[in-house]
């Protein structure tokens, strides 16, 4: 359950001067690179063509092909540069949860509407999932004003957040929605988590360019080391138990550490993108150096 009430008025934030650059500069460096700053630039097989010793590349000679014809042949691929974006959006009772200015989802749902200022209007298309153990809410990616409006609806609606989480679900629904050429968002911040999640990111990392993005609260890192003794409760089981700050402080602090590693292997062997955030730091030079990363590693 939240510990304060949803503050969830997103567009007067992004009337900021402010926040506007920052949003701008992210926005010109993904302008015609977007594709780029995943898995290289887009391309889709166009064909067969007979093989010229002077002007191809031998490695790009397909062998099964030239049996069949009895000629050598080679694959021709063509550019592509539409494409949808899908940001699949975490909104369980774990993401109500604040010991800063904003709670989780709120820290999210202004990353989520950032990057539909950010990503460049050249012929991308974006979508909107938001899921607890169910898609609680799908917009099908799309372009223009009207389904810019539609996604704004979506996220400042307090009656989409909350509930149990089962994220495999979320993923398996997701993955029934969309088609190839998809780079799919992932925020969350990945708790509570079934056992064998990690087998359907590696599955739809064959499908589709997949980023997580892990959003953590300080508490869910740290612990203060002399607060005194406190009751906690377990967002999914709902067991509370009297734990003692100073005393378990380092073992929290490593918890956190080593599950926050786990998620980012299970993503990085996934041959997928990771960016970790917390809710007490602004998330817009993070994301330009993640973006400007990528970039350079596809380069």
């Amino acid at each position: 359950m939240p510990i304060k009430e949803l503050r969830l008025d997103l567009l007067p934030k992004f009337k900021n001067v402010d926040v506007r650059a920052r949003l701008d500069i992210i926005n010109k460096f993904l302008e015609g690179d977007w594709t780029t700053m995943l898995k290289g630039p887009g391309t889709e097989f166009a064909g067969f063509r007979p093989y010229n010793v002077f002007v191809d590349d031998a490695s790009l000679i397909d062998w099964k092909a030239t049996l069949r014809a009895g000629e050598v042949l080679i694959r021709e691929f063509e550019a592509t540069r539409s494409f949808q974006v899908f940001i699949l959006l975490d909104v369980s009772d774990s993401m109500l949860f604040s010991s800063t200015e904003k709670l989780k989802c709120e820290y999210a749902a202004e990353l989520a509407f950032s990057l539909c200022f950010a990503i460049p209007r050249s012929g991308e298309t974006i979508g909107l999932g938001m899921f607890t153990n169910k898609l609680v809410s799908t917009i099908l990616p799309a372009a223009g004003k009207q389904n810019f409006y539609r996604i704004l609806g979506t996220l400042t609606d307090p009656k989409k957040y909350g509930g149990p989480k089962d994220f495999k679900r979320a993923l398996r629904l997701t993955d029934a929605l969309l088609k190839n050429k998809s780079v799919v968002i992932i925020i969350s911040d990945f708790l509570g988590l079934e056992p064998g999640w990690g087998k359907y990111i590696q599955v739809l990392t064959q499908k589709y360019d997949l980023v997580g993005v892990m959003i953590r609260d300080p508490r869910d890192c740290v612990l203060p080391e002399s607060a005194g003794q406190f009751l906690v409760q377990d967002p999914f089981s709902e067991e509370e138990l009297l734990i003692d700050t100073h005393q378990y402080a380092k073992a929290y602090k490593k918890l956190g550490e080593d599950h926050e590693r786990k998620v980012q292997n299970v993503f990085e062997k996934s041959k997928a993108s990771f960016l970790s955030l917390r809710t007490d730091k602004p998330f817009y030079d993070p994301l330009l150096k993640f973006f400007k990363k990528r970039k350079k590693m596809t380069v």
